[in-house]
């Protein structure tokens, strides 16, 4: 059955209006809504200024891997966090700034980048330990919808 956690992601960039309507149905799918317990999402709902969030709870494994392949087949950066469960997994977000690939970041629960000590030992420096959390920091620019 899988560990259920609790998951948001913040999604940015510029959606085709002609894909629209795959978007609605993937984030459905996921049952994602605009906040917590809300209702679910629909074309309605996607924001004036600002990137889009979305949240859900009792996602299987904290991993809603529909979401982000529809965001990175179509140029939609994300950031998205997901709660741990104790022995299984730890939370962790995941960024993909609309190039390359997916990088992930340990966290914790309330969606704070951390880092171990083996982690920091590994990467060998302040300035390699200043640049991990720079980049675990990232915000997705606002979501459009492209007429």
């Amino acid at each position: 059955m899988g560990d259920r956690v609790s998951v948001t992601i913040t999604i940015g960039g510029i959606l085709a209006a002609a894909r629209t309507d795959d978007f609605v149905a993937v984030v459905q799918a996921a049952r994602l809504t605009t906040e917590w317990d809300g209702e679910p999402f629909d074309n309605t709902q996607f924001p004036d200024d600002g990137p889009l969030r979305l949240y859900a709870q009792g996602v299987r494994n904290g991993e809603i891997p529909d979401v982000e392949d529809f965001c990175c087949a179509n140029d939609l950066p994300f950031v998205r966090w997901s709660g741990g469960a104790s022995g299984a997994f730890a939370p962790e977000i995941v960024i993909w700034t609309g190039q390359g690939e997916r990088h992930s970041f340990g966290a914790d629960e309330d969606g704070a980048i951390v880092m171990s000590a083996d982690e920091a030992r590994d990467l060998g420096s302040y300035e390699a330990i200043s640049k991990h959390f720079q980049d675990g920091t990232y915000e997705p620019p606002a979501f459009q919808v492209a007429s």
